[in-house]
Formats: C-alpha cells, structure tokens, sequence
C-alpha cells in the first residue's frame, strides 16, 4: 500500500488549491466522521477501487491483499492529509485513534444497493481465504 500526503498543488495570498485524484473515474464522494476507537469498513470490494483521505485526525488502517494468498495483514496510520487506496480484492479497515474526519472516493455509485452488492464483510481477517 502507498501512502500519499496531499499537499496544495497551487498556493498565493487568497488561499490554496488542492487535487485530490487526477484521471480516475470517481461515481461516489462520501464524508465521514468517525469516533476515537470505532472501527469502520472490515471488507473487500471485487470490483470498486477505494480511495480514503484522512482530513481530520489520526486513523489506523489495516489492509490485506486478499488474491495473494502469501499476502501479510498491514498496519499503517494515517494522519490529516494522508490518502491511501484500497484497489479490489483489498480488505480494509480503519479504527480511529482519534476523533477523525475523511473524503471517500469510490469508482461505484452508492446510489440504491449498488454499494452493497460490492462489499463483502470479514469479521476475522486473521483467518479469512478467499
């Protein structure tokens, strides 16, 4: 996994302007606030690329490559800034360390069940195959 730290692509006296993704085909943008301990996410998409930008507090990730059957279990934390991103077959959770805020941006819609009919939950990484 690779971690990006989003940094102002253009900065003057009225402000500054940020790209978050560039050439990718995005179908959802999500916000979501989450509480110091809660856990969000443990799953996997098939089909939907996932890209999490933290832009408010610490987060700990955990992710899996799940089609690679010699993959590890990953830890990393992300801070304010940080975007990581899940391509399919990748499981991933998030625990905040802290109150936290972040952008979602998904290459599947939300809209109806579209969101679910791509998710598959694992309650136990640790002892999940494909």
């Amino acid at each position: 996994m690779e971690i990006q730290k989003i940094k102002p692509v253009f900065t003057d006296e009225r402000g500054s302007i940020w790209d978050f993704l560039t050439g990718e085909t995005i179908h959802h943008v999500g916000f979501l606030t989450t509480k110091k301990d809660a856990i969000r996410g443990k799953h996997f998409h098939k089909e939907q690329k996932q890209y999490t930008l933290i832009t408010k507090g610490k987060m700990e990730i955990v992710v899996k490559e799940l089609k690679n059957k010699d993959s590890k279990i990953q830890k990393f934390e992300l801070k304010t800034n940080d975007m990581i991103m899940f391509p399919a077959y990748c499981y991933h959770s998030i625990q905040a360390l802290e109150d936290s805020e972040c952008l979602v941006f998904t290459s599947k819609s939300r809209k109806d069940d579209e969101y679910e009919e791509d998710t598959y939950r694992i309650d136990n990484i640790d002892s999940f195959t494909l």
